[in-house]
């Protein structure tokens, strides 16, 4: 079993149990974990009682247990767990001290008062376990087989389950003006017996409405009577009289408010503990359909208008989540693939799509290990219209599992990017590039013996490896800046960086000649370091003519993976088909600039022509012959 990217961690408390999903142990702290626990697990208790927090991990495949109290001891708990995808821990002794106070406060023991939170419950599966053994399919899988492994009945508890009214009254001092938000809908919990029941909806679709009305008004809710029958709920701060109670009238589905005060003596609150993350995220889903970039300065300014001042940490988790509501959930999409796949097929006939599965036997559920898309489009305009010079790299995902987005970018006549094909791989190493080069070898090959086939590659991880056995027709070039900031660790220094950059960049052997001989004469070890790399790779006067291609760097597809970048933390399938989007629209735009060209030759080379043709003015031409012509410099005067 591999190293788990991702935990779900489950927490136990007064016989419930509700799920912290997708936690990356590179980025969780102590203190990220405690606001996670007093946000996913102590939602019963009023807006204004403190706790004292005792919290214990299970240590797998034993009996025993760990204090989770620091930093360290979260740190010691990812490690026992680096090869389980859940982690079980456990709320134990929870001493309630009330208090208006929401910072957290240590105490002489080191032990932390955390201000309670309330918020709502998730709802994403937990991916499938790892498992040995590959096995290529494409047959689509049932969803819920992804969480055979979760007991649904952990999650029967509606965060938000409070005391909700609506009143016949027309005043402005009651509570009718917001009953037309539209955060009041409900999704009852699937498992839940209490979603066939028509009073309970009726209170849930209430819920929303006095939790917007508290915050807006800024003062903490206390819900006094939280029942299917009645309800009742005060103002939390000292001394404030507001309060309201509701009950059915008679036997029907109709709240009636019995009981209402509706002056407030408190001091509005901004930052008012209901305000959690999953408040803001259902406000942003609206807002981010429209911008999905939106930036935490306009979250914060979205809930201005709410009177609002949420913390960092809140419009962090609340982006994630109404992005996740939005796009989907990271472990669904997985799911959701070889469906994808399908459409692609029908939708973009002669494109490919393989999908690579860890799967040791079909009892056991495929775990997704890779996946690799080129679409016919690409693979004819390459075909038809680009040089056979294509440059690799790989680029981190920023996803919940991680993994590494592997991309291979051609150039066009007019010297623009032109993608070819996208890999998701699990780790970079040579292993997945041969995955990938085999692929694309199968999908864009065989190429014909008279091209000039060259790839460009950094030379790390495996890369010149796996495409010297997949395509060994290729030639080779190698990024000299990656050979340079290689070179520079053991010979720095300003005038070895000028002839490094001379010899690499010179047209012609004199020129790489005279700048390598200025290196060997300030250090001589440098020197070798160079000469032991064959020069066709990396001098560009030794490079083949009949590519027409004098690239020395890669640095062309180090800008496609900044045109990508966007989609680098989305769920697999908002990558794929955001990358399938992104390809259509960049060779359409391409096609119409096209269509308003008047010469064959493309504007790229009509301006390189211009720029020699004005240098050409210090030249002299002598003829030798009919056809041949010595060219050269025009002496300065």
């Amino acid at each position: 079993m591999g190293r788990i990217i991702a935990h779900d961690i489950l927490v136990h408390y007064m016989g419930n149990t509700v799920r912290i999903p997708n936690v990356d142990p590179k980025n969780y702290q102590y203190i990220d974990l405690l606001g996670d626990v007093t946000d996913k697990a102590m939602n019963d208790l009023p807006g204004n009682l403190n706790m004292l927090v005792h919290m214990k991990c299970a240590i797998p495949r034993t009996t025993s247990f760990m204090d989770i109290s620091s930093d360290k001891s979260v740190l010691d708990m990812f490690k026992l767990h680096e090869n389980d995808l859940v982690i079980n821990l456990y709320l134990l002794h929870l001493d309630i001290i009330p208090t208006t106070e929401e910072n957290m406060v240590e105490d002489r023991n080191n032990q932390l008062i955390v201000a309670q939170k309330d918020i709502g419950i998730e709802n994403a599966p937990i991916p499938v376990v790892d498992s040995e053994g590959d096995d290529e399919i494409y047959a689509s899988s049932s969803d819920d087989s992804w969480k055979d492994d979760i007991d649904s009945d952990l999650e029967d508890v509606i965060a938000e389950d409070r005391a909700l009214i609506s009143s016949s009254d027309k005043d402005e001092n009651d509570l009718s003006d917001y009953e037309e938000i539209e955060d009041a809908q409900v999704v009852p919990d699937s498992t839940s017996d209490q979603e066939t029941d028509p009073m309970r909806a009726i209170m849930q679709s209430k819920i929303a409405v006095l939790k917007d009305y508290a915050i807006q008004k800024g003062f903490p809710l206390v819900r006094l009577k939280n029942e299917k029958n009645r309800c009742t709920a005060k103002c939390g701060a000292e001394g404030c009289n507001w309060r309201i109670h509701a009950s059915p009238v008679g036997d029907t589905t109709t709240f009636m408010v019995k009981t209402y005060t509706p002056e407030h003596t408190c001091v509005m609150n901004r930052k008012n503990s209901e305000a959690i993350s999953d408040w803001i995220a259902k406000k942003l889903i609206s807002v981010m359909r429209d911008h999905p970039e939106l930036t935490s300065k306009g979250v914060k300014a979205e809930m201005q208008k709410h009177g609002v001042l949420p913390s960092r940490m809140q419009i962090y988790r609340a982006k994630k989540k109404a992005l996740e509501q939005i796009e989907g959930s990271h472990s669904e999409a997985y799911g959701k693939l070889p469906k994808y796949a399908e459409l692609l097929r029908m939708h973009n006939p002669g494109s490919i799509m393989k999908i690579h599965y860890d799967r040791p036997n079909v009892l056991v559920e495929p775990k997704f290990l890779r996946l690799f898309i080129s679409f016919k489009a690409q693979r004819d305009g390459f075909l038809a219209g680009c040089r056979p010079f294509i440059g690799f790299d790989g680029c981190h995902l920023k996803g919940a599992f991680g993994g590494i987005l592997l991309t291979a970018v051609a150039l066009d006549g007019n010297n623009s990017l032109f993608p070819l094909a996208f890999a998701v791989v699990e780790y970079e190493n040579k292993e997945a590039w041969s995955w990938f080069f085999y692929y694309f070898q199968e999908f864009f090959g065989p190429f014909p013996a008279n091209i000039p086939l060259t790839f460009m590659s950094d030379r790390q991880k495996g890369l010149n490896l796996a495409y010297e056995e997949q395509v060994p027709e290729a030639a080779a070039r190698y990024c000299c800046w990656h050979i340079y900031c290689n070179f520079k660790v053991k010979f720095p220094g300003l005038l070895l960086r000028r002839y490094f950059w001379q010899a690499a960049k010179s047209y012609d052997l004199i020129g790489h000649n005279e700048a390598m001989e200025r290196i060997k004469n300030i250090n001589i070890d440098a020197w070798r370091y160079l000469a032991n790399i064959p020069k066709c790779n990396w001098a560009r006067h030794a490079f083949s003519v009949e590519i027409k291609c004098d690239h020395v760097t890669n640095n062309f597809i180090e800008s496609f993976n900044a045109w990508v970048g966007e989609l680098r933390g989305k769920n697999i399938l908002a990558l794929a088909e955001g990358l399938r989007q992104k390809f259509m629209k960049k060779l359409h735009k391409r096609y119409q600039k096209g269509c308003t060209w008047t010469s064959s030759v493309t504007p790229h080379v009509i301006g390189k022509l211009k720029d020699i043709a004005a240098e050409s003015r210090r030249c002299s031409l002598i003829m030798a012959s009919d056809n041949t012509f010595e060219v050269a410099d025009i002496s300065p005067i």
